[in-house]
Parts: C-alpha cells; sequence; structure tokens
C-alpha cells in the first residue's frame, strides 16, 4: 500500500473501532492477519469486524480470535459473506450451555478441517464440542484434538491395521454386529456426522459393554471415553444442536449488548483520543496548526512591544 492508502486505511480503521467500541490498534491487529492471507479490502473488512465482535464477547485478543477463526473458515471453506453465520453458531451455543465462544472457538479450531473432509457440519461439530466440554470439563484444545483422532483414525483406517490392531474390515463388522453401518451401500465411508447421530439416538437401547466397545472400536483406547460424554449426554447434543440450526444473528444481539457496557465507552473514548493523534500526525492539518501558533506567537510579539 502507499502512504495515502495507509493514511485513508488509518482513518477507516478509526472510524470502525469506534462502531465496535474497541481501539484503533485492536482493529489493525485483526485486519493485519487477514491480509497476510492474501484477502482483498472487502473481505478484509468484514472478517475484521467479526473478529472484534467475537473479542468483545470472549475478552480474548483480537490477534487469539484472528487465528481460531481463520482455522475454522478454512476448514469449512466459508465465503466472506457466510463468516458470520459461523460464528452465530458458537455464539448461540456458548450462551446456553456449560461451554463459553472461547471454549468453542478454541476446540473447533484443532479439529474444523478434518471433521468438514469427514461429513460432520459446523452445526454438529459445535454440538459435540459443547456437549463433550459440558460433560467432562476438559480443555477445549484437548476435547477438539481428540475427536480430530477419532475423525482420523476412521479416515485412515482402511489404509491397514491401526494401533490397537482394527483394520476395516474388523472396524465395519464391529459396527454392523451392532447394527450401526459406517460404510453405504457402495463401500464408501458414510457422513460421520450422520452415523454419530445415529448411534447417539440408539445409545440407550445398548448394554454398558456394548457402549464401551463401541466407542473404543471408534476412537481407541486414549480417546473413547470423550465419546461415551457425548452419547450418554446425547439429548444436551440434541439441544445444542437445535440452537445452533437457529443461531442467525446471535453475535450481532450479543455485541449490541456490550456496546452498553461501560467497558465499550470507555474503548469508544480511547479510540476518539487516537483521532486527535491520527490528525495531529496529518500533515496538512499540522501545517496549519503551526501557521496558527506562529500568528499567534507574532502577535504576543507585537504585544509585548507596545507596552
Amino acid at each position: 500500500k502507499t502512504a495515502d492508502e495507509m493514511g485513508r486505511f488509518a482513518e477507516q480503521a478509526n472510524n470502525a473501532a469506534k462502531q465496535l467500541g474497541t481501539t484503533t490498534v485492536d482493529y489493525t491487529n485483526a485486519a493485519l492477519i487477514y491480509a497476510q492471507q492474501g484477502l482483498n479490502d472487502e473481505e478484509i473488512a468484514k472478517r475484521t469486524a467479526i473478529t472484534l465482535k467475537t473479542a468483545n464477547v470472549t475478552g480474548q485478543s483480537t490477534e487469539a480470535v484472528s487465528e481460531e477463526l481463520t482455522a475454522v473458515w478454512n476448514g469449512y471453506k466459508v465465503s466472506a459473506d457466510e463468516a458470520e453465520v459461523y460464528v452465530d453458531r458458537l455464539a448461540a451455543v456458548a450462551a446456553t450451555t456449560a461451554s463459553n465462544l472461547e471454549e468453542l472457538s478454541k476446540g473447533m479450531s484443532k479439529v474444523a478441517s478434518a471433521a468438514n473432509a469427514m461429513g460432520v457440519s459446523e452445526e454438529q461439530l459445535t454440538a459435540q464440542l459443547s456437549t463433550i466440554i459440558a460433560a467432562t470439563r476438559q480443555a477445549p484444545e484437548s476435547v477438539g484434538t481428540a475427536l480430530r483422532t477419532v475423525y482420523a483414525r476412521i479416515s485412515d483406517i482402511q489404509a491397514g491395521i491401526d494401533e490397537d490392531g482394527v483394520t476395516l474390515g474388523n472396524y465395519s463388522g464391529e459396527m454392523a454386529a451392532l447394527g450401526f453401518n459406517v460404510l453405504d451401500a457402495t463401500g464408501r465411508l458414510r457422513d460421520m456426522g450422520e452415523v454419530m447421530e445415529e448411534i447417539g439416538s440408539r445409545w440407550q437401547d445398548l448394554t454398558r459393554e456394548q457402549q464401551v466397545s463401541l466407542a473404543q472400536t471408534m476412537a481407541g483406547q486414549r480417546q473413547y471415553s470423550n465419546l461415551i460424554a457425548l452419547f450418554d449426554n446425547f439429548e444436551q447434543y440434541n439441544k445444542a444442536l437445535n440452537t445452533a440450526q437457529n443461531a442467525a444473528g446471535t453475535l450481532e444481539r450479543q455485541q449490541n449488548i456490550y456496546m452498553d457496557s461501560v467497558q465499550a465507552h470507555l474503548q469508544q473514548l480511547k479510540t476518539s483520543v487516537e483521532d486527535v493523534y491520527d490528525s495531529f500526525a496529518d500533515e496538512e492539518s499540522m501545517k496549519g496548526l503551526i501557521d496558527t501558533l506562529a500568528a499567534l506567537a507574532t502577535f504576543v510579539a507585537q504585544f509585548i512591544d507596545s507596552l
């Protein structure tokens, strides 16, 4: 960018920051990450605004939120026009469950790409994360990593034998023996979001031994407890899923609540002061100020001379 272009950007950043109840520096820190991704100016502005709203709600730094949301958006290949809808779902579920928006965004950043590849929608993944986090109170990064491991294990298992000695034949056979088909009629892996919902809806019909065996088959010895936590609380999953599917506008409503806070008004004051500093940094403004001060000094000198 040229100096003139950056000057115009500074003015735009300051105005946007005032409207969002944040500082110009916070705005530029978020915008920088998206600019480095090669996005155009319109996409940068949209994603930066969403990032700042999310940071206002979670209390995180804009840099941290930018990285988390980038992982979600890139994992699900989200366009700029759809970007806020994805955060609406996280915000809505966070507001109605024992997990918060920061936890959900951190967890999803670890697994979004793998989930999308395995046919798990963002609404399904959000509900899965919130249910497991609420039930286990594990760190969200651990829950996201656990789900990523489950999806990776299922997608890679057809390549051979995994660490627990389970092959695709054994895996699909054990699933089928319990009435769940991981493969469709053509022999391809089904969407995992659909498979997990089918299991969850029939979980209570299984004995505890069958439940543990199924969870270990799907997740392995190290991660199966997370699936048990999910399926044991599947009514909570369904509620979270319904919330995620009807979440449009949630982030904006939460942002409006934030804008009524003392913190938001203090930030707007700080941003207005930044605007004053920016005006002093403008050459034309400085020239006018200097000329005015020079004229005032001349007047004072003439007044003293007259005395």
